[in-house]
């Protein structure tokens, strides 16, 4: 039950206030901002995450200091309103999987 909350959570969180990403270089610098938010708030849930995207990757593929704050920023809003509706350790969870599906 508590996983088809934090689906619905999830998609209502992404439809509902972050468009989907434009292009590759806003999907990457999505994806380092959300490894960002599982290494400073996740590193006691996820014991390490290996395949990290780094700015440096979306940056690479044109990212300005604009395009990665505002995934910063949209990163985190979902990220907390994950954590709102169920706990930090499963909206940890569902970040790195997350991350680990997109690879």
């Amino acid at each position: 039950m508590k996983n088809m909350i934090l689906t619905a959570v999830t998609l209502v969180t992404l439809a509902g206030c972050v468009a989907p990403a434009a292009s590759p270089m806003e999907a990457a610098a999505r994806r380092a901002a959300g490894a960002e938010i599982v290494a400073r708030q996740c590193a006691g849930y996820a014991g390490g995450y290996s395949s990290v995207k780094t700015v440096a990757t979306a940056r690479n593929l044109g990212a300005t200091d604009a395009v990665i704050a505002k995934a910063r920023n949209d990163m985190q809003t979902g990220f907390n309103t994950m954590v709102a509706f169920t706990t930090p350790q499963e909206a940890c969870n569902k970040l790195i999987g997350e991350l680990a599906w997109v690879g």
